[in-house]
């Protein structure tokens, strides 16, 4: 007799090992997938897409996938990827408990990083795909499977993720990539064109995607699929000709531009920026800043004499507080802005104290919020847009475009009786914030600008002298100046009668 069946408990782990272990070797994948899942992920094409309606089966589609090939390759790491990696505690994590549950796989679920680990020392690895820092954390890997779930809102980054990111990286196993998710109200990005046969953006038309569809009526767990969409049709009074009961419960591409917050009209998108036809250009720069969430930059041009405004770029990405500080003075050298307006609610508020001593010469002022700022906001530049007051350069906008395209309201309503965005990693807004808060600017411009130094050169003696003497200026305001004129009566001791 051996050392290991001398004790009873480790014999016991021992034998439910090897039990285990022989249940898994003759596990069939295919007979736990149901007809149209199974034509998906045994679909050998090394791109591949799925288009469904809510209540589908997706989430549980990919759960099989994931585990199919970490179980068929130990030690391998299978990769899923959303728009941040909590969103997959919400979204995967529920279909694979339910498998383990049903096969007893006895996977582990590691809570601080989402990752699902088998007991084959396979791991799924779950990424973010909110920025293009987060997708470069995929370098390195060669995963047998990678998977981009919720795609439809995944603006012209999906293009870099897939075609120099994953693609390499499935390149030893010649691994799938799966992208799955449901049409959008805009039927515009690029899960759009590739369910439509074309091309994620300009360079890779040629890539060639194996389109798959299925709804909630494919599923034979949903028991009564009738019953289903009665229900929704009645809690939100939509009919079978309903462009959102048609997309989340029929799978079909239907524009809604009701649904929509903002208007992108064809005409708002042009190729370059008309510098020559006016002398009178201001420059103003927006920003959206956060420490979970990426920052967001925006420029924006306007001419009173033209009547116009040009958005001349737009972008996001992850940054500390000192790098952002640095890339607003980065483009500081580029261009002279007017003003720079800042939100400094909630996180961007840790952004500007820091930048007080790190970055001083930071002119950057607070936006003005009110109840209805956001519905008002949006209204202001719709209505712009429809009046052709408003250009889009498309080049150097992507990011920006790409969320107005998604973005929709909530069916909630403010306090105040009005729309309200719809929050969510699935909507991403930073760009269409930083957007915002620029254009409330153009709209209520004061020609004063950041004052007397920001006329001189920078970088002169001058520069500095005056710089220094306005820094120091505020600095020494007494507080109770320093208060809108309605605080300061509050303070004050009311005369005694």
């Amino acid at each position: 007799m051996t050392e290991s069946t001398k004790d009873p408990e480790l014999f016991k782990l021992i034998e439910e090992a090897a039990k285990r272990s022989g249940r898994l070797a003759a596990l069939d994948w295919e007979e736990l997938m149901f007809e149209p899942q199974r034509k998906f992920i045994t679909d050998p094409s090394r791109l591949k897409v799925a288009c469904c309606s809510r209540r589908a089966g997706k989430s549980h589609s990919i759960a099989l996938a994931l585990l199919k090939a970490g179980f068929e390759h130990p030690g391998s790491f299978p990769v899923y990827i959303n728009m941040n990696r909590a969103s997959a505690q919400v979204i995967i994590w529920p279909a694979l408990r339910e498998i383990d549950a049903r096969l007893n796989l006895g996977l582990n679920f590691n809570k601080a990083t989402s990752d699902i680990s088998l007991p084959n020392n396979s791991v799924i690895k779950v990424y973010g795909a909110g920025s293009r820092r987060e997708m470069d954390k995929m370098r390195g890997g060669k995963p047998p499977l990678a998977c981009l779930d919720e795609a439809q809102n995944m603006g012209s980054d999906m293009e870099y993720l897939i075609t120099e990111i994953l693609l390499p990286a499935t390149a030893d196993y010649k691994a799938s990539v799966l992208v799955t998710g449901t049409p959008n109200a805009s039927c515009s990005g690029p899960f759009y064109n590739i369910t439509h046969g074309k091309g994620m953006g300009e360079r890779d038309a040629e890539l060639g995607w194996s389109v798959h569809h299925w709804t909630m009526e494919d599923n034979p767990y949903i028991i009564d699929v009738e019953e289903e969409y009665d229900l929704a049709k009645k809690a939100k009074g939509w009919t079978e000709l309903s462009s959102g009961f048609r997309r989340e419960y029929k799978g079909e591409w239907v524009r809604d531009t009701m649904g929509l917050c903002f208007e992108l009209p064809q005409r708002m998108l042009v190729d370059e920026f008309p510098q020559r036809d006016a002398s009178d250009w201001r420059y103003i720069l927006g920003v959206d800043l956060g420490t979970v969430d990426p920052c967001a930059f925006t420029i924006l041009a306007y001419s009173r004499a033209l009547a116009m405004t040009y958005v001349l770029m737009s972008y996001k990405d992850s940054f500390t507080t000192l790098q952002a500080g640095t890339e607003i003075e980065r483009l500081m050298d580029l261009y002279k802005f007017d003003h720079i307006v800042v939100d400094s609610g909630g996180q961007g508020a840790a952004f500007i104290n820091q930048w007080k001593e790190s970055n001083p010469m930071i002119p950057a002022r607070p936006v003005r919020k009110g109840y209805d700022s956001v519905d008002m906001g949006i209204g202001i530049i719709n209505s712009d847009s429809r009046a052709g007051k408003l250009k889009i350069i498309k080049s150097s906008c992507k990011q920006l475009i790409d969320e107005m395209n998604i973005l929709i309201w909530d069916d909630r309503k403010s306090i105040t009786g009005k729309r309200v965005v719809k929050r969510g990693d699935n909507y991403p807004d930073h760009c269409a914030d930083s957007f915002r808060y620029g254009y409330q600017k153009v709209r209520t411009h004061d020609t004063r600008g950041f004052g007397y130094a920001d006329m001189l050169e920078k970088g002169t003696p001058e520069w500095y002298e005056r710089k220094a003497a306005e820094i120091k200026a505020e600095a020494l305001t007494p507080p109770e100046k320093a208060k809108p004129f309605w605080q300061t009566l509050v303070t004050r001791q009311l005369p005694k009668i």
